[in-house]
């Protein structure tokens, strides 16, 4: 079911029950994608790790959020068809997290990752410690390049990981999703 929402600046269209939009930008006219919670991999994403709340988005959509309620191992994963993105673009992956004003155990620094089809890997560390509390930000993963004649017959992905596997206990990360967008 796609549902089609008109915003003043461009089109946006919500995809698979609001679990994906998409949008060109303004500036290149290439296509842009938020995947929100719903349609990123999260681990221990049941009820007693995680709770799941509405969340008005920019088009005054309800959209679901992820709110981490406490979990040592933190891992999120996303995924995407390069062949869906504009060809030869420079693309930017970003997650929209916030952090609760109540938020703890981030006293670690959290990885990003991104894996490329071509066996290429971006990663870093970042730490949330000293981030600020109740609002929405964004953490770049990193970057890549869309081939200018992208074979539309393969299945070749980019992967992005957000995660902390040190055994930490945490919570009061709210996960939004993840945004793929030319890199201006």
């Amino acid at each position: 079911m796609k549902k089609k929402v008109v915003t003043t600046d461009n089109k946006e269209v919500f995809l698979e029950h609001k679990r994906k939009k998409t949008w060109e930008d303004a500036k290149s006219g290439h296509k842009c994608f938020m995947l929100y919670a719903r349609s990123l991999y999260i681990t221990w994403g049941a009820r007693e790790h995680w709770i799941w709340n509405s969340f008005k988005d920019t088009s005054d959509e309800n959209i679901e959020v992820a709110k981490l309620s406490h979990v040592c191992w933190l891992d999120v994963r996303g995924k995407f068809k390069i062949s869906d993105l504009s060809p030869g673009t420079l693309y930017e992956v970003v997650y929209e997290i916030k952090l609760t004003k109540s938020a703890f155990g981030w006293e670690p620094p959290i990885k990003l990752r991104l894996s490329l089809p071509n066996g290429r890997v971006q990663e870093r560390q970042v730490s949330l410690l000293q981030k600020p509390r109740g609002q929405w930000m964004e953490l770049n993963v990193g970057n890549f390049c869309t081939e200018e004649n992208e074979e539309t017959g393969e299945a070749r992905e980019v992967c992005f990981d957000l995660y902390e596997h040190g055994g930490h206990w945490k919570n009061g990360l709210v996960i939004g999703g993840a945004i793929l967008r030319p890199k201006s």
